[in-house]
């Protein structure tokens, strides 16, 4: 069995679907107790205005990346002038990051009234401007670690910030809801400019203040096609929460937020497996097949557990969130643990088609997966979060359905 797993873990696709799987659950580890000594020191109305500006910062630096983290990922391995497409990605994302922020903070009063007091002076509002650029670069520096198959600086990386922000609310107490907010945006600060020494120091990085027309021109088709897919693939996690507390009602939410919190823990094993997949196929295009195969016996091995424990024991789990969530929330749990199986296909489609640069049948495999689970959750609304359950099934199934069809017939 030693033998077994040192042999696994000398693949760099394992070696790699491994420290993605540890650097998200440190993540969620040291989150968890990051919100528990928040709530020991500010308030609930503090907590919950830094959660509202933290949770925007999160999706202006995802909606910043334009396709920079996957076309890092596809072209890196193979580029003989790194530094010119890592400064070249780097400083899109931050003027895109830059400017979707300012943006928000001009319409602030229409987009979120209540976050207004970042607006107070000149300060603040440059200080989200800036944070929200350093979160954006230090999400899409992972993309470099992934694509020269180095995921441990991932995982070192977040480990690092993640212990530094425990530290941060006690020098942030004494400012309310942007202390905490403070706290979160400095670590993601932290963790970029470690990033950038590491990528330094062990990949010849050499950081300048230049954008290349020939990268822009080689990865603006990939790169806009990706991006167009991410955004159908945020539109489910993103819509449903406000649709179900406009149709359902907030204790519904409640309920709907910690259990996708479950599942998409289960999720880290397709999703940080394909994204290894997929660095490695951008390395080996012709191994493909045989590289998406083992991933595939690999995430069912490890899922398989985890899908039969939420099914069959998930209630006695959801007691440690209390007795309403176990009772209320086990049908859906049980379904999203169902779940794990087409999620686990779309994620290996997806791969599949950003190895082969066919980024269009991303987008059409996306807008199903979106539609899908949007349109089957507003029909089945009567059902509860039953429906929704359903619907996460439905979409994800049908995406993966439409992917294979296009591998068949293309």
């Amino acid at each position: 069995m030693k033998t077994y797993l040192f042999d696994l873990f000398k693949n760099t696709l394992f070696r790699n679907s491994f420290y993605l799987m540890l650097a998200t659950v440190v993540m969620a580890g040291f989150g968890f107790v990051f919100w528990l000594i928040v709530a020991r020191m500010f308030s609930t109305t503090n907590i919950g205005l830094a959660t509202t500006l933290i949770s925007v910062m999160n999706m202006i630096a995802m909606l910043s990346l334009v396709g920079f983290d996957a076309a890092f990922v596809r072209f890196l391995p193979r580029s003989d002038s790194k530094s010119d497409n890592i400064n070249t990605g780097l400083i899109v994302v931050a003027t895109v990051a830059a400017s979707f922020s300012t943006i928000f903070i001009i319409f602030l009063n229409e987009l979120s009234p209540s976050l207004d007091f970042i607006k107070d002076n000149i300060f603040t509002s440059a200080a989200f401007v800036f944070f929200c650029v350093m979160t954006a670069l230090n999400i899409l520096i992972d993309s470099v670690f992934l694509s020269e198959r180095k995921a441990k600086y991932t995982l070192l990386i977040n480990t690092v910030f993640s212990s530094v922000r425990l530290l941060l609310p006690f020098a942030f107490v004494g400012w309310g809801s942007l202390g905490i907010f403070g706290a979160v945006a400095l670590s993601q600060t932290i963790g970029f400019a470690l990033s950038l020494v590491i990528m330094i120091r062990h990949f010849g990085y050499r950081p300048e203040w230049k954008v290349s027309m020939d990268v822009l021109s080689r990865v603006r088709g990939y790169s806009l096609a990706n991006y167009g897919a991410g955004i159908l693939n945020l539109l489910p996690p993103t819509v449903l929460p406000i649709l179900i507390t406009n149709n359902l009602g907030p204790e519904q939410a409640a309920f709907y937020y910690i259990i996708m919190m479950i599942g998409n823990l289960m999720y880290t094993i397709p999703w940080a497996s394909t994204k290894s997949l997929f660095a490695e196929g951008s390395h080996a295009e012709h191994s493909l097949k045989e590289n998406s195969i083992r991933t595939g016996k690999f995430i069912t091995a490890l899922l398989l557990p985890i899908m039969l424990a939420l099914y069959f024991f998930g209630d006695i789990i959801l007691l440690v969130f209390g007795k309403t969530y176990s009772e209320e929330g086990f049908e859906f749990l049980r379904l999203i643990a169902l779940s794990g199986i087409p999620v686990s296909c779309y994620s290996l489609l997806n791969s599949d088609f950003k190895v082969t640069k066919h980024p269009q049948w991303i987008i059409v495999m996306n807008l199903f997966y979106a539609v899908g689970i949007l349109g089957v959750s507003y029909l089945l609304f009567p059902l509860g979060l039953s429906g929704i359950g359903y619907a996460w099934i439905f979409g994800n199934t049908l995406a993966s359905v439409v992917g294979g069809a296009i591998i068949f017939l293309f």
